[in-house]
């Protein structure tokens, strides 16, 4: 009997050490960031090369592995007018990329927050017509700069068969909150 008796005193003692605990451990949880998001390593290698163009400031590769063009979009454009839209899509490379980097400053490194990855079969309308058939993956990431630390990149990515390089369709930079 006496062991009853105790263990009903301790009651209150355990229920408090164990809210403690959970404050405790809720505390020491607080800011971290989710754990990376998985992506395929031809993906990965693939954001690799991209935001390694952006740390070196290498627009030529950020121009080459930017923009998407369907094979039905190249077919309805003018003749001799898809040397333009490379030379405007380049120039938009460019000018996004001083816009980025003036704003943020010089980028550091990035980890992917969410990745989310849909395929479209030429057979599948309208998607196919709008968006291109192949695999299309969604990205949030988390990167680092040198003026405002974390910014929210998000990414369109197309790779239009399974060994073809993917291709950023579009991109948005914004300042965490």
């Amino acid at each position: 009997m006496a062991n009853k008796q105790t263990g009903l005193k301790n009651q209150p003692y355990t229920a408090t050490f164990s809210l403690f605990l959970l404050v405790l451990l809720l505390a020491c949880n607080k800011g971290k960031e989710v754990p990376s998001a998985s992506v395929p390593a031809d993906c990965q290698q693939f954001l690799d090369k991209y935001f390694d163009a952006w740390k070196s400031k290498d627009i030529a590769t950020l121009q080459a592995v930017s923009f998407y063009l369907s094979p039905e979009d190249r077919s309805l454009l003018p003749e001799g007018s898809l040397e333009m839209w490379r030379e405007s899509k380049n120039k938009l490379v460019t000018e996004n990329f001083e816009r980025v980097t003036g704003k943020f400053g010089d980028f550091k490194g990035y980890e992917v927050l969410r990745a989310k990855t849909t395929t479209i079969s030429p057979q599948d309308q309208p998607g196919a017509n709008t968006m291109g058939s192949g695999t299309h993956t969604d990205l949030v990431c988390k990167a680092k700069f040198s003026k405002k630390h974390d910014v929210h990149v998000e990414l369109h990515l197309i790779r239009q068969t399974e060994g073809s390089q993917y291709t950023v369709a579009a991109w948005n930079f914004e300042a965490e909150p």
